[in-house]
């Protein structure tokens, strides 16, 4: 019998993440891994995706491939664009062209198709399959508590010291302060309070996702990590969002928006979520992902460094125009809390 591709059931959970585990050779214990994270990312209800997002190539009854869909609606002309970022992408070296067959299976369902980083061999395979180069994921890190990152690595090498004396050089530029009358808030749920955020138009070049309340909520509610979402406001108005997400003794801001674009504005609530995130004494490390230069380069103002690069890739069956690139965040994956603990920084 051929190869067969299906939506996958909940009852399927378990033989999906034995299946995943095999082919990753990942370690059980590992976060993204867990029973009511795997139920979160793919059976519980999604509120921008109605259909399946757990997709299955099967040979001979057995499992041989699986896809993950984490839905992203993009910011181009009225309606908008749905794309998917293929997650948990993975086929059984058994079975020949059971990852080809499943990522072309999938490219059915929406208009774009995008991949963030992967190994070198799904790097080498997307060109040929169509993908275009798409900008490119940046992770910048500032250490805030050398001390504790050092004691709580994993693992101590002959680099350690070395290590330690480059990261407590970021101690040497302090965060700014946050502006006079700027309040942030931390809250359970995001309501329409945000609205005068969610409603401002990207004006750069790359295209950004559309944010919507309840998407940011489903975030929120995810088991593999402690989220938190903050409001910022100067007296009653709005000044922007931030999402915090805190795993082991690293926070990741995973997202985060102004009411303007305004640089002074930008820079500012990016120090007041770099500030925030900090002030935990559990954190050793802070994390930030954009695929934004602009954004980047405030960042890096800040004391942040960059640490990592990921190429985003994109199949195009809506004809976005040459050259398209996205500003994308880490919360437009599953980046935004997948965690080894036996690799906990990543400076």
């Amino acid at each position: 019998m051929g190869l067969q591709f299906a939506a996958a059931l909940p009852s399927q959970r378990p033989a999906i993440l034995n299946f995943l585990l095999d082919v990753f050779h990942a370690d059980p214990r590992l976060n993204s891994f867990q029973p009511q994270v795997m139920d979160w990312k793919y059976f519980s209800p999604h509120p921008a995706w109605s259909g399946p997002r757990s997709f299955l190539v099967h040979k001979d009854e057995q499992i041989v491939g699986h896809g993950g869909i984490w839905p992203i609606r993009l910011a181009t002309g009225d309606e908008g664009t749905q794309a998917i970022h293929l997650v948990d992408w993975a086929a059984s070296p058994a079975a020949l062209g059971a990852g080809v067959h499943l990522l072309r299976s999938i490219s059915q369902i929406a208009d774009v198709m995008i991949t963030i980083g992967g190994s070198q061999d799904t790097r080498k395979i997307l060109p040929k399959l169509g993908y275009k180069s798409g900008g490119i994921l940046r992770r910048y890190v500032r250490v805030v508590r050398p001390w504790l990152q050092l004691r709580t690595r994993a693992r101590q090498d002959w680099k350690a010291p070395l290590r330690f004396l480059r990261n407590a050089r970021d101690m040497l530029t302090p965060l700014p302060r946050v502006p006079a009358g700027w309040r942030i808030e931390r809250i359970t749920s995001f309501g329409e309070e945000v609205h005068a955020a969610l409603k401002v138009k990207n004006s750069s070049p790359e295209i950004s996702p559309i944010r919507a309340i309840a998407g940011l909520n489903y975030v929120l509610a995810c088991p593999a990590a402690e989220f938190a979402g903050f409001v910022v406001r100067h007296s009653a108005r709005l000044i922007g969002y931030f999402i915090v997400a805190t795993i082991g003794h690293q926070a990741r801001i995973v997202e985060l928006k102004t009411t303007t674009e305004d640089p002074g504005q930008s820079r500012a609530i990016c120090a007041a979520a770099a500030r925030t995130a900090a002030d935990d004494p559990r954190v050793a490390e802070l994390v930030v992902g954009t695929s934004s230069q602009r954004i980047g380069k405030i960042w890096q103002q800040l004391g942040f460094q960059l640490r990592r690069q990921d190429a985003i890739l994109y199949l195009d069956n809506r004809n976005l125009g040459p050259g398209t690139e996205f500003e994308l965040n880490l919360i437009d994956g599953d980046v935004c809390f997948m965690y080894n603990p036996g690799q906990p920084y990543i400076s």
